[in-house]
C-alpha cells in the first residue's frame, strides 16, 4: 500500500510507527500539527485502512494533510448517492446561466403534462430537498435500475403525499433533475456539467451511468477520483468560485445548498447537514410501530436490543442491531413498509458544523467551512466479487473529520 500522510507532529509519528506507515520523502507542511489534531488524523488513517477504503483524502485549503490509496491509484470510483450532491451544483449553474429563474420554479415549466392536478405544485426545490411527495421505492434496484427511461418513470409516479409537506428520501424524484437540466440547458446533464463545472475545475470524470434512453442518472452513477471530488468541496469552501477566482455558482447559492429544508433539519438541497454531536436512542414505542407495519419478528427483536442505550448516529445503532448488512435489511424490512427513522429513534443534535455528500458503501465528500477542511472517502463496489468486506462502510467518517477539524489551529484570515 502507498500512504502519504503529511504529518510532522511527534505524537503522530509514534502512532504511525505502530501502523507501519512511513512519512513521505518530502513534507509539504513546515509547522507541526497540535497533538490532538495529529492523533485525530492518525485515527482517520487507521479507520480508513481498517474499513478497506480505496481512497482517503483530507485537505485544508488545498493542502494535503492525508492521502491514502493502494499501490496503484484506483482511478474514478462511483460516488453512488453522493452523485446527487454534484447534480445540485448543476442547478446552481442553470441559475448562473440565466436558464433557471428560481429554485421555486414549477417542474411543469419543462413538463407541461404536470400543469394539471397536484403535480403542478411540485417545484425544483422540492426535488432538491426530497419533499416532492412522489411515490418512491426505497430499493432502487427493484424499480429504477431496470427502467428504460428514469425521467419518464419519475414523471409517471403517483403522489404519496402533498408536494412540499413531507420529507422522504427519493431516488426516483431526483432523477427528474437530469431531465430538467437537459431541457433548460439544451445539453444532456453529463455534458452540461462537464463543460460548466468539471472543465473549469480540472476534473476528469469517469463514464456516467445512463439508462437505455440515454439519460444520465441523477441519483447515482458519477465516478470521480478522490482528488477531483475534493475540488468540488473546495468550490463550496470558496463560495462557488473556481481556482482562478471566477464565479461558477451564483452568489448565495452555497448558503442555499446548506440551509436546512423546511421539512428536515438534516438536509439542505441534496447536501446533508452534519452536527458537532448526535445522540440517538430507540423510541419506547418503536417495537409497536414496527409490528403494526408487519415488520418480521427477527428484525423487531434485533432492534429492541437497542433499548436503553445511546449511540452517536442512527447508522451506528442500526449496524449494532442488524449487523453488517444493516443497510439492506433496514431498506427491505423497515423503509419498504413506510417507516422513517423518526418513527423509531429519538435524536438530539448539536450545532451543524459540516456538510456532506454521501452514498452507498460509505462514499463521502465532507466540507467543514469554519476550519476550511475538505475530506473524501471512497470504496469501490465489490459486488462482482460476491460480497463486501465486513466493517467497510466507515460510518463514522464525517464525525471523525469534524473531530480533526475542531482540533486544528484556527484559520488565519488573509490580510
Amino acid at each position: 500500500m502507498t500512504f502519504r500522510p503529511l504529518l510532522a507532529a511527534t505524537a503522530a509519528a509514534s502512532l504511525f510507527a505502530a501502523s507501519c506507515l512511513a512519512a513521505p520523502a518530502a513534507l509539504a507542511q513546515s509547522a507541526a500539527l497540535p497533538a490532538p489534531a495529529a492523533e485525530a488524523l492518525a485515527a482517520i488513517e487507521r479507520a480508513g485502512r481498517d474499513s478497506h477504503s480505496d481512497a482517503l483524502l483530507v485537505m485544508r485549503d488545498g493542502e494535503v494533510l492525508l492521502e491514502r490509496h493502494g499501490d496503484d491509484e484506483p482511478g474514478p470510483i462511483e460516488l453512488m448517492s453522493a452523485t446527487k450532491s454534484v447534480v445540485a451544483l448543476g442547478i446552481g449553474l442553470l441559475l448562473a446561466d440565466g436558464q433557471l429563474d428560481s429554485l421555486d420554479a414549477p417542474v411543469s415549466t419543462w413538463y407541461p403534462e404536470w400543469r394539471q392536478g397536484r403535480k403542478a405544485d411540485i417545484t425544483v426545490r422540492m426535488l432538491l430537498d426530497h419533499t416532492s411527495g412522489l411515490q418512491n421505492t426505497p430499493n432502487a434496484g427493484a424499480e429504477i435500475y431496470p427502467a428504460p427511461d428514469v425521467v419518464q418513470l419519475a414523471l409517471a409516479a403517483e403522489l404519496d403525499s402533498a408536494p412540499g409537506e413531507e420529507f422522504s428520501y427519493n431516488n426516483k424524484a431526483t432523477n427528474l433533475l437530469a431531465g430538467i437540466i437537459h431541457k433548460a440547458s439544451g445539453k444532456p446533464m453529463d455534458e452540461y456539467l462537464g463543460a460548466r463545472l468539471f472543465t473549469p475545475l480540472g476534473i476528469e470524470a469517469g463514464e456516467w451511468h445512463h439508462d437505455s434512453a440515454g439519460n444520465p442518472h441523477a441519483m447515482a452513477g458519477l465516478p470521480l477520483t478522490a482528488r477531483d471530488a475534493a475540488k468540488l468541496g473546495q468550490l463550496l469552501l470558496d463560495d462557488g468560485r473556481g481556482p482562478d477566482g471566477a464565479r461558477l455558482l451564483p452568489e448565495g447559492f452555497v448558503d442555499a445548498l446548506f440551509t436546512a429544508s423546511a421539512r428536515s433539519e438534516r438536509v439542505g438541497l441534496l447536501w446533508w447537514r452534519a452536527p458537532a454531536w448526535e445522540r440517538v436512542t430507540l423510541r419506547d414505542d418503536a417495537a409497536a410501530r414496527l409490528a403494526a407495519q408487519g415488520v418480521d419478528k427477527d428484525t423487531i427483536t434485533a432492534l429492541e436490543s437497542l433499548a436503553g442505550r445511546s449511540f452517536d448516529s442512527v447508522l451506528e445503532a442500526l449496524r449494532e442491531a442488524l449487523g453488517e448488512d444493516y443497510g439492506l435489511r433496514y431498506t427491505n424490512e423497515v423503509a419498504a413498509r413506510g417507516l422513517k427513522r423518526a418513527d423509531l429513534f429519538d435524536e438530539a443534535r448539536g450545532p451543524v458544523v459540516a456538510y456532506e455528500a454521501n452514498g452507498y458503501l460509505g462514499q463521502y465528500i465532507v466540507v467543514v467551512p469554519e476550519q476550511r477542511v475538505v475530506a473524501v472517502r471512497q470504496i469501490r463496489s465489490r459486488e462482482d466479487e460476491g460480497t463486501h468486506p465486513p466493517d467497510s462502510d466507515y460510518a463514522r467518517f464525517s464525525r471523525d473529520v469534524v473531530t480533526l477539524a475542531q482540533a486544528l489551529p484556527a484559520v488565519t484570515p488573509d490580510p
